[in-house]
């Protein structure tokens, strides 16, 4: 039909994201989403705020355990991520967001005695 010209296999994985970021009117928010899909390079999520493309977002996810090769368990993705589209889902107050992961490190959990 046509060809898939990305550069990184996308998998379609449920996993939650915190995104920081600002909205179309500059108003700083913080929400807690989950993933549709990812990339070794990006990610695509629905969102309840408005942004734009070209908007930069922080980002938190969880490594699922198969990428954690040299981590230790429970490690966290922080990121920042270049918002690169955003599609309007139907009639609702929610659009879903692809972003290109910019930069990135690992934080570990530490259990609290």
């Amino acid at each position: 039909m046509f060809d898939d010209r990305r550069r990184q296999k996308r998998v379609a994985v449920n996993i939650p994201i915190r995104v920081k970021g600002a909205d179309i009117w500059g108003n700083q928010f913080e929400e807690v989403t989950k993933s549709i899909n990812v990339t070794s390079d990006g990610a695509y999520f629905p969102l309840k705020h408005n942004i734009k493309p070209g908007s930069m977002l922080q980002l938190s996810l969880p490594l699922p355990r198969q990428l954690q090769k040299s981590v230790a368990p429970k490690a966290v993705y922080q990121t920042i991520g270049l918002v690169v589209r955003v599609e309007i889902v139907g009639t609702s107050q929610t659009s879903r967001v692809g972003v290109k992961f910019r930069t990135a490190k690992i934080k570990q959990y530490r259990s609290e005695s």
